[in-house]
């Protein structure tokens, strides 16, 4: 079975586990967020992994946005 995995920039692991739909979700919450703007995911990387590969990837946002 797969191991999903995303972090959050300066908040670290937000999920860890086998579900790709929960992966996703969660992905999907906290990149929505570093977009815009919102709470500690606010302009960080967000980073979707399966078994250690990136799937996909929200980039942060550079200092002075």
């Amino acid at each position: 079975m797969a191991h999903y995995e995303v972090i959050a920039g300066n908040i670290g692991s937000v999920y860890a586990g086998e579900s790709m739909e929960a992966a996703f979700q969660t992905y999907n919450i906290y990149a929505k967020d570093s977009r815009d703007g919102y709470g500690r995911a606010a302009g960080e990387q967000v980073t979707l992994l399966r078994d250690g590969e990136i799937l996909r990837e929200q980039e942060g946002l550079c200092d002075g946005w």
